[in-house]
């Protein structure tokens, strides 16, 4: 079945597992996992496992069958007995990077990393293959959401499972508000045993419902009008109360197969029969699905997700420009953001002109995250992750929003179910006020506060990091800056130990005006400037930003050209840290959007009568002299539309 529906439990056991075969059970388990029935699949594939334990080809169905289930935890269990067995790849090549999935999933970030390295280097001798390919994007992926959630989630953002009345022990999935009605697909069934979760019906589809979002206790109503016989529908997109379009869907043995349909109101109010768009989208032989109908450059534009020809990978997110009759004439792929995988759920925002998706590449927190695009000048920027609380280490899609509601579908922890916690999606909800949209370029050159360069940042005598001779640091520009502020005191009470009493008053007041004037106006240039730089990201620029490094001559010259590396490298951190890693997407790939050139100058530049003494510390470290020497300069911002 495929991995964008919920699994049902359709089939009931043909007869008592304790009189199963071994061979009657693999035949009856691979049945039912053809027909996407995994739950007794797994019940069939234990008993044969109990029969023949040592079965390496029986531990892979089951890792794969718990996988396609969405229980990642007793995937990884699985996924890690059959790589214990076959380290070398040779008979599942797959199982370590499947095992390396399901860690990252379940949220050990730490493990996952160092098996997708070893992936990586398994697979390296042939670096064209997908394989190595994976490995590789997941090291740099496995690597951001470690620091992301280690940051956690925005605080300003709640994110709220919506009521029962609306999420169930199946999956549902969100798709638009119209009206004060949400939208929704699931796959319900008409007849269910409650203690089980079994069902019984035998037509069991996904469908599409309505329910008023203003009454919690209003029922949600399938819209049976717009439900061919035997097929399963969803992904609605309204263009206006009168006219809507979605999927209608194929399952045999649960490998869906969609088409994307129109239907209008008729003048009774009911709706027309089915008109399915022409082949410039419905590409025969091809998966079309997850319409999004809104406007691009003041035309009206259908997004949608296919593996048509000319697809990147799985899935890629498609647009197609819709005619005055409603059919599509012209379809072009939206190559910037697809991937070897899966792009999916796109949706358009057309007040911050951002295409929202999501996707199981680019850098994430595990599964399907969603992330958006930048449009500007009919260009579409690089995949941005739209960060915690929004994604999760589980799968999250069908990301929209309503006002100043944000709506995204999750099957991450927390979600309603009957046996497996992480089986089935709900719809989650956060208030997040919108922005109103800038009217002119001149507001938009306005909006953020210019802040004038050089910023200058300083730093502790030795750091960040003291003692080594390491270029990269895991400290922060704050961190750094906590740290010196906490032993400011220390530092003027050092510089105080003058014999000349006037001296030693004219050096502590030096320290303090330096202190409060440079050392932290630097601080708070540094957080007003982020806003500059976010406000350059947003319009869809590139970035760059061109710091020099310095330090005091105390210590040699090639230690110095380290240390003001690492104090660069701390800015990084900085601004993949700061407000929730906003900026951490915009930092990496192969293109970053915002990138830094390196000017670590070491003592080179110093000032030449600034002491080098170690034995006279209270100038060549603790003096007004020393320290303005330990510093990095923001010297340059250079922008590239």
């Amino acid at each position: 079945m495929s991995r964008f529906y919920l699994i049902g439990f359709i089939f009931i056991p043909l007869f008592s597992l304790g009189q199963v075969k071994l061979k009657d059970a693999l035949a009856f388990g691979d049945k039912q996992f053809q027909k996407g029935d995994y739950y007794y699949a797994l019940d069939y594939y234990h008993q044969a496992l109990k029969l023949d334990p040592e079965n390496i080809e029986l531990v892979w169905k089951i890792a794969e069958t718990n996988r396609a289930y969405k229980d990642y935890v007793q995937a990884e269990k699985f996924y890690a007995i059959v790589y214990s067995k076959d380290e070398d790849a040779e008979r599942f090549p797959d199982a370590i990077l499947y095992f390396s999935l399901m860690q990252k999933q379940n949220g050990k970030y730490k493990e996952a990393l160092e098996h997708f390295k070893t992936a990586k280097k398994l697979f390296s001798e042939d670096k064209t293959s997908f394989r190595y390919k994976k490995a590789l994007q997941e090291v740099e992926s496995t690597n951001w959401a470690m620091k992301q959630w280690k940051l956690g989630p925005d605080l300003g953002i709640q994110l709220d499972a919506l009521t029962e009345n609306i999420n169930s022990f199946d999956a549902e999935f969100g798709h638009t508000v119209l009206n004060g009605k949400l939208y929704f697909s699931s796959l319900k069934a008409d007849s269910t045993d409650e203690e089980l979760q079994e069902v019984y019906s035998k037509n069991y589809h996904t469908s599409l419902y309505e329910v008023s979002l203003q009454n919690k206790d209003s029922v949600a109503e399938k819209l049976n009008e717009l439900i061919p016989l035997g097929r399963s529908i969803g992904n609605s997109s309204f263009t206006n109360e009168q006219s809507i379009y979605y999927s209608v869907c194929t399952d045999q043995d649960f490998n869906y197969s969609c088409a994307i349909v129109f239907s209008k109101k008729l003048a009774n109010g009911q709706w027309a029969p089915l008109d399915s768009l022409n082949a410039l989208v419905n590409e025969p032989g091809a998966n079309n699905t997850m319409p999004h109908f809104t406007k691009l450059d003041g035309k009206d534009v259908l997004f949608f997700s296919s593996n048509r020809n000319g697809t990147k990978g799985a899935m890629d997110i498609w647009y197609a420009v819709i005619g005055k009759d409603g059919n599509p004439i012209s379809v072009t792929n939206v190559s910037p953001i697809n991937s070897l995988e899966n792009e999916i759920s796109p949706w358009y925002d057309t007040i911050e002109k951002r295409l929202f998706f999501s996707s199981s590449w680019h850098q994430g927190f595990g599964g399907q995250d969603v992330f958006y695009s930048n449009y500007k000048d009919g260009v579409f920027g690089m995949s941005i992750n739209a960060g915690l609380p929004v994604n999760s280490p589980a799968a999250d899609q069908y990301y929209f929003q309503s006002g100043d509601s944000t709506f995204v579908s999750s099957n991450r922890l927390g979600s309603l179910y009957a046996k497996n916690p992480t089986c089935c999606s709900d719809i989650y909800i956060a208030e997040i006020p919108r922005r109103k949209p800038l009217k002119s370029n001149k507001e938009q050159e306005t909006f953020t506060e210019i802040v004038k360069l050089p910023i200058q940042l300083y730093f502790e005598n030795d750091q960040p990091d003291a003692n080594t001779s390491s270029d990269v640091t895991e400290l922060s520009y704050t961190d750094s800056y906590r740290k010196y502020e906490a032993k400011f005191e220390e530092y003027k009470t050092k510089v105080g130990l003058q014999r000349d009493a006037l001296q030693a008053e004219k050096a502590t007041n030096e320290l303090s005006t330096f202190f409060n004037e440079e050392v932290k106006k630097g601080y708070d240039d540094l957080n007003r400037f982020t806003d500059q730089v976010w406000n350059e990201l947003q319009k869809g620029n590139q970035v760059q930003l061109m710091v020099q490094g310095f330090a005091s001559p105390l210590a040699k010259t090639d230690y110095n050209v380290h240390l003001t590396k690492r104090r660069i490298h701390s800015l990084k951190n900085y601004f993949e840290e700061i407000q929730q890693g906003r900026f951490g997407s915009y930092m990496s790939g192969d293109h970053p959007l915002l990138e830094f050139i390196e000017v670590p100058m070491g003592e080179n530049k110093a000032n030449k009568d600034t002491s080098d003494d170690f034995y006279d510390q209270k100038n060549s470290v603790y003096s007004k002299a020393a320290s303005q020497e330990r510093r990095i300069e923001i010297i340059e911002l250079r922008i590239k539309q």
